[in-house]
């Protein structure tokens, strides 16, 4: 039985509809002055054979918790989405939760009740302004189909509602780039860039990003110096020539900015202080207060300047998650919520932006990738996990689930110099379903390891369009995903992390398979028909390859990191039908 309650002050409602497993309950509040409103739905109900518990950020810890535990997922609309999903032994959805108001806090709760074992199920909201009336709609969709499908629905669901429509997507966000973090750090230094940009270019990666550390004099991560976003001549002395000599090589250029400090050492802070929603600094710099449209203009204009006078192709904005709801409000503010007043600056930057450049490129990175993040960034990136392969796929794979067509980057990858080849390799197969960005230093890993480097990204940029386009599948989720693969037309890329055995169906022409693991024995299952066969090692190096009739189960020795190229040999009679 579902209850609704809401803080004083607020009368609330709620209507439900059923829809073949799937419940939409519309929610509704109202007051007769402005006041903050807390809201809870719960209900309690039986739910057969769930194994674990997936949410945006919670894929790590798959624990479902007892009732009394306080552990709930929460979204707001800059951090994660409104999401909970039970999943069963076998990955079929148990139970699926979400909600359409993808700004304000959420809560998600489905947790085990010790005495019965039912699922205690509750979304909790908290809105940190003051409001009149509030509406959502809870989506719980029970359909017993695998648990990713229900997510990339739930995906579609939220572009339906007003000022959720995801920006435009330009294939350049979904080509691999090199990112200047972990090889160089704050150590901006625009010759040895250059360098990179003419070396990866020839391995096929299509821009450079250059992060953090452009803007001030020292290195030593601070943000003192954010908010002016003045080029720091003794790091780069003439910013439009280095552009400019980035695009001669063939390549785009991305420049990190961090959307709301405005650091202590900045005019930014001076100009705008009393407008900041922290009164004291936290790491050297104020978070500005974008409720005020003056504070609006100056960040959109440092955008724009960018675009237009600098020559950059896309900008890498972080800290976006660093805005928080607050109820204080003064004069000359055009907006009572925080979160209301950020989704307006970003939807203008956007605009401005694609004014300057149709193709311009945002990035965000973990956590800020919900449904309304999407409507101002074209490119989502796994959070930090420098040298962490898995936490870098279970990020990416997260990503691909809730992102629809936004391009899904994965963390920059990185190696120790020391690593052999087949070992380095990790550090890619574990991201083979995201865009690829490259930060080591081409003068400092080995020979072997630029073998496999390039041979992985010519692979990549092959199949591109399989993986980043394809229908994807997710296996075994519990044991951190044993096979992924994804589907476009009559070629399947898969990738196994686990023990798994694929299936080896009559109908598709080509399956790729990355034998990501560290056995070298892999098994396929054939539906039956002649094949070639073709094994690879992680450098591009044939080790078997053979032409014959396959049928059940099938064993290949393939290499750490490399894979087996299966294509179907077609009958005249076959070729003869198409």
């Amino acid at each position: 039985m579902l209850k609704l309650t809401c803080s004083d002050g607020f009368t609330a409602d709620y209507s439900v509809k059923d829809e073949n497993d799937v419940t939409y309950i519309t929610i509704s509040a109202k007051a007769d002055k402005p006041a903050k409103l807390s809201l809870a739905l719960t209900w309690e109900e039986y739910v057969m054979g769930a194994a674990s518990r997936w949410a945006p950020m919670f894929f790590k810890d798959k624990t479902i918790p007892p009732e009394w535990d306080n552990k709930w997922p929460e979204s707001n609309a800059m951090c994660c989405a409104p999401i909970l999903t039970l999943v069963g032994h076998n990955d079929e959805n148990c139970i699926t939760v979400a909600s359409s108001d993808a700004k304000n806090k959420n809560r998600f709760k489905l947790s085990v009740v010790e005495e019965t074992g039912l699922i205690s199920c509750g979304v909790f909201v908290d809105v940190g302004c003051d409001l009149c009336e509030y509406t959502s709609i809870i989506r719980i969709d029970r359909r017993k189909i695998p648990f990713y499908n229900v997510i990339e629905d739930i995906s579609r669901w939220w572009k339906t509602f007003p000022g959720y429509t995801p920006c435009f997507v330009p294939e350049i966000a979904k080509k691999p780039f090199y990112s200047t973090w972990y090889s160089y750090h704050q150590n901006i230094d625009t010759e040895k860039f250059l360098c990179e940009c003419r070396y990866f270019k020839k391995l096929g990666c299509e821009g450079i990003i250059i992060d953090d550390g452009w803007q001030t004099s020292d290195a030593n991560r601070g943000y003192a110096s954010c908010g002016d976003w003045e080029v720091c001549p003794e790091k780069i002395a003439d910013i439009k020539k280095f552009a400019d000599e980035v695009h001669s090589v063939g390549m785009k250029i991305l420049l990190w900015f961090s959307v709301p400090f405005a650091g202590c050492d900045s005019k930014a802070y001076l100009k705008f202080k009393g407008k900041t929603l922290n009164d004291h600094p936290i790491n050297g710099t104020y978070i500005l207060d974008p409720r005020y449209p003056e504070v609006r203009e100056h960040i959109i204009g440092i955008y724009k300047n960018a675009a237009e006078n600098w020559g950059l192709d896309g900008f890498k904005l972080d800290f976006i998650d660093c805005f928080w709801q607050t109820d204080n409000t003064s004069e000359g503010m055009d907006y009572v919520s925080v979160y209301d007043a950020v989704d307006r600056l970003m939807k203008d930057v956007m605009y401005t932006l694609r004014g300057v450049d149709p193709d311009i490129m945002v990035e965000f990175r973990q956590s800020y990738i919900g449904p309304l993040m999407r409507t101002f960034g074209n490119m989502f990136r796994s959070g930090d996990c420098p040298a962490d392969s898995l936490t870098n796929r279970l990020n990416i794979l997260s990503l691909r689930q809730t992102s629809g067509n936004t391009a899904v980057h994965a963390d920059m990858i990185m190696w120790n110099e020391n690593d052999p080849a087949h070992i380095a390799a990790y550090q890619l197969t574990n991201v083979l379903f995201s865009v690829p960005q490259i930060s080591v230093s081409h003068s400092v890993i080995t020979e072997e390891q630029k073998k496999m480097l390039s041979y992985y990204l010519s692979f990549w940029n092959k199949y591109s369009s399989v993986i980043m386009d394809g229908k994807m599948e997710y296996h075994n989720y519990a044991a951190n995903y044993s096979y992924v693969a994804s589907t476009l037309e009559n070629k399947v890329v898969g990738a196994l992390y686990g023990d798994y055995v694929p299936e080896i169906k009559s109908e598709i022409s080509e399956y790729v398979l990355v034998n990501a693991r560290p056995s070298e024995n892999l098994i396929a299952d054939f539906e039956g028909g002649k094949y070639n066969i073709t094994v690879c090692d992680c450098m591009g190096n044939v080790t078997y390859s053979e032409e014959k009739e396959y049928s059940s189960l099938c064993r290949f020795d393939v290499p750490v990191n490399g894979y087996v190229y299966i294509k179907k040999s077609f009958s005249y009679e076959e070729y003869c039908k198409g």
